[in-house]
């Protein structure tokens, strides 16, 4: 009994001492609890503020680059391209509101776009609902001089905003030709965007002596004399060619491709011994009406006539008649008639006198240099190149080996001026050792290397494919 209470003051002890340890614990352990909370609350991250996307745009659509996220508009207003980025959260609507992704949209697309100006990040991107869009349109008459495109039913006005494209890429407005079938957009009655949906290729013959002055016919899109070294412009698409010459009535079958040539090879065509011979006209002036055997004939082109004698009269207004007679004798005759001007009676003295003869205006081709020049799908020569100017709406297509081959549409005005045009150099072929032509034999078309050639692999730049025109 002593001994219990002797230990008793002990015991005491220790529960007091235990006591202070486990309360000072728990102060120290909220204090550092405390520490911990206020040192994270001052010390955390803020989330970065969302974007203000307080500028808004409309603009057409150039490009879009969807590894990088980024597209760029051509801003109608400003004048100017701008780059912006998309992100998941960029809401993109149809001019009905209703969604897009972005891969939907196209190229030559009126946009209306909101993005914060200092990230250049889009928040809202729509197809314009105040464009208007002109799908299959086809025969539109441009004519930059005025500003204008002709539908047909409607003249809108074009400018050097207005930008062109073809598979995706710029070109310049001038590479339209009005075999083209485009889409044109634009606010009101200014044209925005022109985009070629259908266009052109070439047709070039091989072993066609034997039907010079017979007719070629490309479906219903294309008819035309055979002449020496011509090259047809066509729509592109698949076709049924008919070639009638004398006693020859052929059909072969071709597919035209965008900016591609195709070679019909007629040299398997059996034919019976000639017995008539191509006549080739040169005639000044070249509006001058030209009668052989009497029967009206077009001296653009070469005619066929049978071996012998024949009658040539050329007349126009302001002119003495011409008439002399000529002989075929063999394949290829050339005959040339220069008209002299008419004699007109003097008022003051009343002799006649011979007003002095002026000659005709001219259409030079001065570059690119050393191509083969076609007008209207006849050959001109090789550039540097001078013809007599005719007026109207003329394509001209310029042509070389090795080269891709370009076509641009020129308006030719009945001005008194000759008229020199120098076009962009040709691009050339991506493998130089690939002619990027297709024969066509018999009902078969086929590529002479055995590889798919495409024209369409050059990139063309709006600002490279606009010819100058300098004025003599």
């Amino acid at each position: 009994m002593k001994e219990n209470r002797e230990n008793k003051p002990v015991l005491k002890y220790l529960a007091v001492l235990l006591s202070l340890v486990l309360t000072g614990c728990g102060t120290i352990g909220l204090a550092q609890e405390s520490t911990f909370e206020s040192a994270y609350e001052n010390g955390k991250e803020e989330e970065p503020a969302a974007p203000a996307y307080t500028s808004a745009s409309r603009g057409v659509l150039i490009s879009i680059n969807t590894e990088d996220r980024s597209f760029v508009i051509h801003r109608t207003a400003e004048g100017d391209d701008i780059v912006l980025n998309y992100t998941g959260a960029t809401v993109v609507q149809d001019q009905y509101e209703s969604p897009l992704t972005m891969e939907q949209l196209s190229a030559g697309e009126i946009l209306d776009v909101t993005y914060d100006s200092e990230s250049g990040r889009a928040g809202d991107i729509a197809i314009s609902g105040d464009a208007f869009c002109y799908e299959g349109l086809s025969r539109c008459r441009i004519d930059e001089g005025k500003g204008t495109l002709e539908t047909g039913s409607e003249t809108l006005h074009i400018s050097n905003q207005t930008r062109v494209f073809s598979e995706g890429r710029e070109i310049g407005i001038n590479e339209i030709l009005n075999l083209d079938t485009v889409t044109v957009r634009g606010i009101g009655h200014d044209v925005s965007s022109i985009v070629i949906e259908k266009g052109h290729g070439y047709l070039s013959l091989k072993d066609a002596d034997a039907l010079l002055g017979g007719w070629i016919e490309v479906g219903q899109a294309v008819i035309s004399q055979i002449t020496q070294e011509m090259l047809l412009t066509v729509p592109e698409g698949s076709y049924q060619v008919r070639l009638t010459a004398g006693d020859v009535d052929e059909t072969r079958e071709v597919t035209i491709k965008r900016n591609e040539e195709n070679v019909l090879d007629l040299g398997d065509i059996e034919l019976k011994v000639p017995v008539n011979g191509q006549v080739s006209l040169v005639i000044s002036p070249s509006t001058a009406t030209v009668r052989i055997d009497d029967v009206t004939v077009n001296a653009a082109y070469a005619v066929r006539l049978p071996f012998g004698i024949h009658q040539i009269t050329a007349s126009a207004d302001g002119y003495d008649t011409v008439s002399e007679y000529f002989e075929v004798t063999g394949e290829n005759t050339r005959v040339k008639l220069t008209l002299g001007r008419a004699a007109e009676e003097d008022t003051v003295s009343g002799n006649s006198t011979k007003e002095e003869e002026t000659q005709a205006h001219t259409v030079t081709i001065k570059a690119p240099e050393d191509v083969e020049v076609y007008q209207d799908n006849l050959y001109m020569g090789i550039s540097p190149v001078t013809y007599d100017k005719t007026v109207g709406t003329h394509t001209i297509s310029l042509r070389k080996s090795g080269y891709q081959t370009k076509s641009y549409q020129i308006e030719v005005t009945d001005d008194d001026r000759d008229l020199v045009y120098s076009f962009p150099d040709l691009e050339k072929n991506i493998n130089e050792n690939i002619d990027a032509s297709n024969t066509v034999s018999g009902n078969s078309v086929k590529n002479q290397t055995g590889s798919t050639v495409s024209g369409n692999t050059n990139t063309v730049s709006g600002n490279e494919t606009t010819a100058s025109q300098d004025t003599a």
